[in-house]
């Protein structure tokens, strides 16, 4: 009887152990989660960056447009290499290429040249700008990874600046 009890007692411990164990690992994968959008989503505007950048490099009429194109390609390129490494330390796969939905604003950007490219560029790059804002300051607040929500807070002041310049060069061509 006192063996018998002792097995109950045993299954019933390895059974809980096993319950708890598994609940952890939801919340890890949860956690882990959030993070994971996050990486692959700024992965993605920063492509969008870097290609929009480059085009304007090359097509904007505006001097000081073709200057911000090219602070794009060169900051964005610096945070996504940044970038690409915590996500092999996470073991993140992000793409090397544009989602379709970006590569569809890549697409109707270069449609365009001089003054028109140049508005919209412009306009694209105040719209990308506040949903960067807004991706950053979620991971910086929310994120659970250490490395990746400090990684997110340290650049929200650069994507607020080119933001704060996006608005600048609006307002001048205006």
């Amino acid at each position: 009887m006192k063996t018998t009890l002792i097995y109950i007692f045993l299954a019933v411990s390895l059974i809980s152990f096993a319950a708890c164990d598994d609940n952890d690992k939801v919340s890890d994968d949860l956690i882990g989660e959030v993070d994971r959008v996050f990486i692959k989503s700024a992965a993605d505007e920063g492509l969008l960056q870097i290609n929009a950048g480059q085009v304007a490099s090359a097509n904007a009429s505006f001097e000081r447009l073709q200057d911000y194109g090219q602070l794009m390609v060169d900051d964005f390129t610096k945070a996504n290499q940044e970038l690409q490494k915590i996500a092999a330390d996470k073991k993140v796969e992000t793409s090397t290429t544009l989602s379709d939905e970006r590569q569809q604003q890549l697409d109707s950007l270069s449609m365009f040249t001089g003054a028109q490219f140049d508005t919209l560029y412009i306009d694209q790059m105040n719209v990308s700008h506040s949903r960067l804002i807004r991706l950053f300051e979620t991971e910086a607040s929310a994120g659970k990874d250490i490395e990746v929500k400090s990684w997110a807070a340290e650049r929200l002041p650069v994507i607020r600046a080119h933001a704060e310049q996006a608005r600048a060069l609006k307002d001048s061509l205006d």
